[in-house]
């Protein structure tokens, strides 16, 4: 009998352990929590640019079109950054943001066999960028990078 109440204890104990320390973790989402500020408006916007260009590199990968050309990205000029001050001057970063506006126009100027290449000269705008400032989305960057085909052997 003993063998059989131990078998039911042990697991009682350990849910009435676990169950509210799983509860502590499980409460509501990141942002509420204490101490997060709410994301700028160029957080938000680039964060909008990588869900696009995301999006992009798969539609490329399979060989789709293309989605509409995404006119707000000349936000970036305009976007508050975190705390109000970029971690470069703002001449810097709006040279920057020049060239990456460039080369997503050249990516949909680009003809189709060309745009795996141009895609991928786009994303490593975005990489140019936060390498000399706030380098810590640049492990994400790095994953947006398309694969391109090998060149056959001569």
């Amino acid at each position: 009998m003993s063998k059989i109440r131990d078998k039911v204890r042990t697991p009682a104990i350990l849910a009435v352990v676990l169950l509210p320390l799983l509860a502590a973790f499980t409460t509501g989402p990141r942002a509420e929590q204490k101490g997060l500020k709410p994301a700028s408006e160029l957080a938000l916007l680039m964060r909008e640019m990588t869900a696009f260009t995301d999006s992009t590199r798969h539609r490329l990968e399979r060989g789709d079109d293309l989605l509409p050309y995404p006119t707000g990205f000349a936000a970036m000029h305009t976007a508050t950054p975190t705390d109000g001050k970029l971690d470069i001057d703002r001449a810097a970063f709006d040279a920057f943001a020049v060239h990456y506006l460039a080369q997503v126009k050249a990516l949909y100027d680009a003809p189709a066999g060309d745009r795996m290449s141009t895609f991928n000269a786009t994303v490593q705008a975005c990489a140019n960028c936060h390498t000399v400032a706030c380098p810590g989305p640049l492990v994400r960057i790095k994953k947006l990078y398309v694969l391109l085909p090998l060149e056959p052997s001569k």
